[in-house]
């Protein structure tokens, strides 16, 4: 009995062995290129365009059985431009065992090296990917199978006997898994002149069934960007049926990460989608902060709606809605946010602390170079219209500088920009704007009021928290006015061609003297020297104060336009700064109501002549003023006076006169003759300059003659 098996043994390994070199010597000796013609004719056939294998066609050895067919080339329709729709340099198409003892052909995988595909659209829309209609649709048959194909001519089941044959076959030819390598897909566009290349580094897809979910892991480059992506997408049955396609992919893009979980639907015929879209952009992405979006997006090829559960830019987080309708030449966006709090310091960490541009006009060296000649971006004023509302919370522009319930609302319509209004508000206190930018006339305007603001409230620098602190002690009502209008190419143009006039408005307070770091460091601190403000804290009872500026022919002037009227001293202020070439000059005039002594140099001192340029001040005595000052006093008798404060022909009402030509013209009483002050203070000293009136009349004229020989 022993004998009888190993002889049945040794028989069957012999006949396995037989097989197996039969296998062998058939798969080597088979020649698949006799069929080559066959299969070009029922591509032909079912596709109505012309399939050439130029390459071998012969059955690898493996396990699984193998059919290489190699330079492969399909072709485009005769109107295209590139000859070729398909090209393949290697095709491996792996079948699956089991169902060849069926007689069944099954696809279990498909490997594509060096795949060349080339879409075209031509000028009346025709696309290079619509095959003809057959005359003679073939046969479309019934199978258990997923992935039947029954004879050589056969095509696979669809889930509509109305499917067309090209849709028919295409199920077909699709296997369980598709490998791509090094490959590429141009789509060219003849009728909107668009142009697209996708190079395929490698592309993995795994589907077990027409009716399962797509599996896909992606390496791509979009343009010159590469794309890495992976997930699940729906299933061909769905694709072709033109129904809802569910996608859940993940996305690496552009230095983004995203994450996209959703649906398309009638992806063939009218695209429209629902998606929960999430996304992270690192720091310095595109030179930009930390972004960070979760959102639902819908809509279709026309249209984008958008509802943002949460828009994080370097933490500063918002919500809303933005609509896009993108099927008109110049897109349409209408967008609705709001966020809780804005810090914009966030954006850029390693900025300065932020200084009011009033009182940090000389402050700043070379402030006008500071405005680059680089041209002004107006043509992306006309790339979009626009509607948007937005609404912050709070907005921390620095540690000393806050706003609440900031409103914006505007439009961009054919490359004018109108924001009306721009609303900021300041503990109670507001500024009401509105501002135009017109891309076509290359031209702007600002038109800025205040309603119920307080100093103090503005910045944190006009608040007293330490003792020698300058600051608002009370009153501080405020009124802001700007009205500037400019037009220019480039930013420095814009700056240098302002127009208009702008004034800043403190009525009746106490203010504190003392430390005030807007001008720590800066020229200014010579000028508070030259006062005896500088470090010094006292209560200084202010009637008002101006600080108007006229802008025009590239100079910002100040007709007399700072103006200060307190009870212990009158500062009144004339000059310009050249917005072209930045150079300055400066008079200041101050008046003490109390005269301390009559010393000649000392009332001197109190004229300030300031000249230069921005970068490079000069400070110096105004001898012209001062001599005409001394004379008036000694040879007239006017209303100038000597002491440790001066002013020439002192004005009772400097900022009545300051605001002359401006809306405010009439917010301050005219001047009635000699203020009070100047009166006062001219009988008490006016025994004291009788007493030594000609000693000073002789020293006054030689230096009065001596400053004229010197002109």
């Amino acid at each position: 009995m022993r004998k009888i098996f190993k002889v049945l043994f040794s028989t069957i390994f012999i006949l396995f062995a037989v097989l197996v070199v039969g296998v062998f010597v058939f798969i080597k000796t088979f020649d698949l290129n006799s069929y080559k013609a066959y299969a070009e004719k029922i591509v032909q056939e079912q596709l109505g365009r012309k399939l050439s294998l130029n390459g071998d066609a012969y059955l690898g050895i493996s396990l699984v059985p193998t059919i290489v067919l190699e330079d492969v080339e399909l072709a485009n329709p005769s109107w295209a431009k590139n000859p070729q729709m398909v090209k393949v340099k290697k095709l491996d198409l792996k079948f699956a065992v089991l169902p060849l003892l069926s007689q069944q052909i099954v696809i279990d995988k498909v490997i594509l090296e060096e795949p060349q595909i080339n879409l075209e659209v031509a000028p009346n829309g025709d696309a290079s990917w619509d095959f003809p209609a057959l005359d003679t649709p073939q046969p479309v048959v019934k199978a258990e199978s997923g992935w039947l194909i029954s004879v050589a001519n056969a095509t696979e089941v669809v889930q509509s006997a109305e499917a067309s044959a090209p849709d028919a076959m295409l199920t077909g030819i699709v296997a369980k898994m598709v490998q791509i390598d090094n490959g590429s897909v141009v789509y060219d566009d003849a009728q909107s002149g668009s142009k697209t290349e996708v190079i395929i580094n490698h592309l993995d897809l795994s589907i077990p069934t027409p009716d399962d979910l797509i599996t896909l892991n992606a390496d791509v480059v979009y343009n010159g960007e590469q794309i890495v992506a992976g997930g699940t997408i729906g299933s061909i049955t769905e694709a072709l049926a033109d129904k809802i396609y569910p996608i859940n992919l993940q996305v690496k893009a552009y230095g983004m990460a995203a994450k996209a979980n959703g649906n398309l639907n009638k992806m063939l015929s009218n695209l429209t989608y629902n998606l929960n879209l999430q996304l992270v952009s690192p720091q310095g992405n595109f030179g930009a902060p930390e972004i960070v979006f979760d959102g639902l997006v819908n809509g279709g090829l026309d249209n984008i709606k958008t509802k943002i559960s949460q828009l994080s830019v370097a933490g500063n987080v918002m919500a809303g809605e933005v609509d896009a309708d993108i099927s008109q030449k110049v897109p349409y966006v209408r967008a609705n946010l709001q966020s809780p709090q804005i810090d914009v310091q966030k954006f850029m960490p390693q900025q300065q602390a932020f200084i009011l541009p009033s009182l940090n006009l000389i402050n700043s060296a070379q402030a006008a170079n500071y405005i680059p000649a680089e041209p002004i971006p107006y043509e992306v004023l006309k790339t979009v219209n626009a509607v948007f509302d937005l609404s912050v919370g709070n907005l921390i522009v620095d540690s000393g500088l806050s706003m609440q319930d900031v409103v914006v609302k505007g439009s961009l319509k054919n490359g004018v920009l109108d924001i009306k209004p721009l609303n900021l508000t300041f503990n109670g206190g507001q500024i009401m704007s509105e501002l135009k930018v017109n891309a076509e006339a290359k031209s702007l305007s600002l038109l800025a009021n205040s309603k119920n603001l307080k100093l103090q409230n503005l910045h944190k620098e006009f608040q007293i928290i330490g003792s020698n602190d300058f600051g608002i002690k009370s009153g501080g009502d405020t009124t802001v006015y700007i009205n500037l209008q400019s037009s220019g190419s480039t930013y420095r143009q814009v700056f240098e061609n302002l127009k208009g006039q702008t004034a800043v408005i403190l009525d009746k307070s106490v203010i504190q003297t003392g430390n005030l770091s807007f001008f720590t460091g800066s020229f200014l601190s010579q000028v508070l020297d030259a006062l005896h403000l500088k470090q010094k804290t006292m209560d200084m009872d202010v009637r008002c104060a101006v600080v108007r500026t006229d802008f025009a022919n590239g100079r910002a002037t100040f007709p007399n336009g700072i103006a200060l009227n307190a009870a212990q001293m009158t500062l009144v202020s004339d000059g310009y700064v050249n917005l072209v070439n930045d150079k300055i000059s400066f008079t200041l005039q101050p008046f003490s109501g109390k005269v301390m002594d009559t010393n000649l140099a000392q009332a001197l001192s109190s004229f300030l002549k300031i000249s230069g340029t921005v970068e490079n001040p000069t400070i110096r005595l105004d001898d012209k003023e001062a001599m005409r000052a001394v004379i008036g006093v000694v040879a007239t008798g006017g209303t100038a006076y000597l002491g440790e404060k001066l002013i020439v022909n002192p004005d009772g009402a400097p900022c009545y006169t300051a605001l002359q030509g401006t809306p405010f013209a009439t917010m301050f009483p005219k001047p009635t003759g000699v203020a009070a002050t100047t009166r006062d203070a001219y009988q008490d000293t006016k025994k004291e300059i009788n007493q030594g009136i000609k000693d000073l009349k002789n020293t006054a004229k030689d230096m009065w003659n001596m400053f004229k020989g010197g002109m």
